[in-house]
């Protein structure tokens, strides 16, 4: 395994956000190595030890490395601290200042004429124009909520941005433990459904969609993570016809919130 290339002298000279700068680059090493299978047990215990090294020198939490040594599970892991240390760097990705203002006419709260209870659950989505325009997609589909796990929510100004103010109408619920969040759900009656391309995952339009549902979608990188695809009553997937064999979450989203809106929505 790579060394990191910083004495403690050199690392905490550097700004902090050099440091994390740093920190990442070694760490996105590491996760290349992971997900080409090239890791070991003695390596993950040789990183563990360098990592929290690493965090003392600058004084953040240790590192608990996870109980298992499946790959996934590390794979899921190192992502999230990858995500740690860029949000440690206080820098926003501004996606959403791409996009020019618009002039909306929009429909009188009363309109939304839906009778079922859907809602998007969020499983460690890193990205605030992923999540605005999610909550936009809810709002405007009739969905009633977005549970967030692990997912920054719409008091964020990046989220508010994108929901292009359909945070105002929509409900959220922040979770710190997602996947006991939706088995609780399941005992009130929902059916839980992951947005997944997995062996045995259907399209999306032969899911037989209930008034009760829950649909995850999970983080950029890895997709739903392992404990939470656990609670999951089933799973869906959109068919792809060219060569990408996804599409970005935001869009997924979209499409399948206004499938369930179709079939479930009263005549």
């Amino acid at each position: 395994m790579d060394t990191f290339g910083f004495t403690k002298k050199k690392l905490l000279s550097l700004c902090l956000e050099n440091q994390n700068k740093h920190i990442i680059n070694w760490l996105s090493g590491f996760y290349q190595k992971l997900i080409t299978n090239r890791i070991n047990r003695a390596s993950l215990d040789l990183f563990t030890h360098q990592y929290n090294e690493i965090l003392n020198w600058t004084g953040m939490n240790p590192f608990v490395k996870p109980d298992s040594n499946t790959i996934r599970v590390w794979i899921e892991t190192i992502s999230d601290r990858i995500h740690y240390h860029r949000s440690a760097t206080v820098v926003i990705v501004r996606d959403h200042d791409l996009f020019e203002k618009v002039q909306t006419n929009d429909l009188p709260l009363s309109y939304n004429q839906t009778d079922f209870h859907c809602h998007v659950a969020l499983d460690g989505l890193r990205s605030l124009f992923n999540v605005g325009s999610i909550f936009r997609t809810c709002e405007a589909a009739g969905f009633k909520s977005v549970i967030l796990g692990n997912t920054l929510g719409k008091e964020h100004p990046g989220v508010q941005k994108t929901a292009m103010g359909a945070h105002k109408w929509i409900e959220q619920e922040k979770s710190t433990d997602l996947a006991q969040t939706l088995l609780t759900k399941k005992k009130k009656g929902f059916q839980i459904i992951g947005v997944e391309t997995i062996e045995g995952a259907r399209p999306f339009y032969d899911i037989a969609w209930k008034k009760k549902t829950i649909i995850v979608f999970g983080n950029e990188e890895y997709g739903i993570s392992s404990h939470v695809m656990e609670t999951c009553d089933d799973f869906t997937h959109i068919p792809m016809f060219g060569r990408k064999n996804s599409i970005n979450v935001a869009n997924a989203a979209s499409v399948i919130c206004f499938q369930v809106a179709r079939s479930l929505c009263v005549k």
